[in-house]
């Protein structure tokens, strides 16, 4: 007998074991059913025998709507974490072989040939299973962030707007409008921390969204620069423009780029060392510079260095410049990538560490 028939044949031994598994794993706050318990393990199981029957085994489709997709969602929903998700895989794979191996054996030359599809196709589930319960934790996560990042929005703006008046009140006392300065700095710190956030899920679900209108990158990059030099004056920041720099760009996304970039390099530079901001003209496209010199970024956080919620941190500076969620060079790379450019990194002990984009002068969305 074929296994593809004897999966067909036992299935009513091979989904009590699958129950009784599920139930000793189950959440502790859950008390589920059969029906719930053996949740789309007998759709998955026929799936599987059709596919030994064909000799195929499905193609990867995170986005599909078979029985390992759905069971992810409906175990995700009961609770189940991934690893009891997994384990429930293993489990079947180990009933179904025990109960393979335990009948009245034949030595047919397809016995091997059985074993390997079957374990071909339930990989396959498997895998299905991870990527949907991943993808739909991961929508939840983004929604989660969207809503509480524009929740905060409203209440923050009173903050501002009370510490504001702290510090430009005449009946003020020195104290209050010291403490008011402090607040508005916090505030704006905290707003940073949401529109990155809300930047971070956008660029996640739908990608980043630009609105390219004309635009010159020399008066931008020196806007950005000069509120750099407001906030801290003691930080020197030289700006370069070579060329026209002038193009099609969305003015508001590109001024984040300088803004993380040149915050960046006041961040992780040295304090006594200028922050060079370059602007050039190169044909077609127009290249943005940002270096500093300082403690080299290493090597090995090179290649991770714009993942998201990653950040490299020099262990010698300040600890509380590090205060950060790591998603600003993450939202650089995005930005870059939505106006179809690029960006590099470079970083040595002798030449300093150089961020470089290159960006199309008339992107079209």
């Amino acid at each position: 007998m074929r296994l593809s028939a004897f999966i067909l044949e036992n299935l009513e031994p091979i989904l009590q074991e699958w129950e009784d598994f599920a139930r000793s794993i189950q959440p502790p706050h859950r008390s589920m059913d059969v029906i719930e318990l053996r949740d789309h393990a007998k759709e998955m199981l026929e799936e599987i025998a059709a596919e030994l029957a064909a000799g195929t085994v499905s193609a990867p489709d995170a986005n599909g709507d078979r029985a390992p997709h759905i069971h992810a969602e409906t175990r995700l929903k009961s609770g189940f974490n991934i690893e009891q998700l997994v384990s429930e895989y293993r489990a079947l794979r180990a009933s179904v072989l025990r109960l393979w191996m335990a009948r009245e054996k034949s030595a047919a030359w397809f016995e091997v040939e059985d074993m390997r599809r079957f374990n071909e196709a339930l990989d396959q589930a498997l895998a299905d299973s991870v990527a949907r319960y991943s993808a739909v934790v991961r929508r939840s996560e983004d929604i989660f962030l969207g809503v509480v990042s524009h929740d905060l929005r409203t209440p923050l703006q009173y903050l501002s707007m009370g510490a504001e008046f702290l510090m430009r009140s005449e009946r003020s006392d020195p104290q209050l409008i010291q403490l008011g300065a402090r607040m508005f700095g916090s505030t704006a710190r905290m707003g940073q921390i949401i529109d990155n956030l809300l930047d971070f899920t956008q660029a996640r679900t739908s990608g980043m969204r630009i609105d390219p209108q004309p635009a010159d990158l020399a008066l931008i990059s020196e806007q950005v620069a000069d509120e750099f030099r407001f906030s801290d004056p003691s930080r020197a920041i030289e700006t370069e423009v070579h060329g026209d720099v002038t193009g099609r760009w969305d003015a508001g996304r590109i001024g984040q780029v300088y803004q993380n970039l040149i915050g960046n390099a006041l961040q992780h530079g040295a304090d006594d060392a200028f922050v060079t901001v370059r602007t050039a003209a190169d044909g077609d496209v127009v290249v943005i510079t940002v270096h500093n010199f300082g403690a080299p970024i290493p090597e090995a956080e090179l290649a991770g260095i714009f993942d998201p919620l990653r950040r490299y941190t020099d262990k010698a500076s300040d600890k509380a410049k590090q205060m950060n969620l790591g998603l600003g060079l993450y939202i650089v790379r995005e930005i870059v990538a939505a106006h179809g450019g690029r960006i590099t990194v470079s970083s040595s002990t002798e030449g300093g560490t150089a961020f470089t984009v290159r960006l199309p002068r008339n992107q079209q969305v």
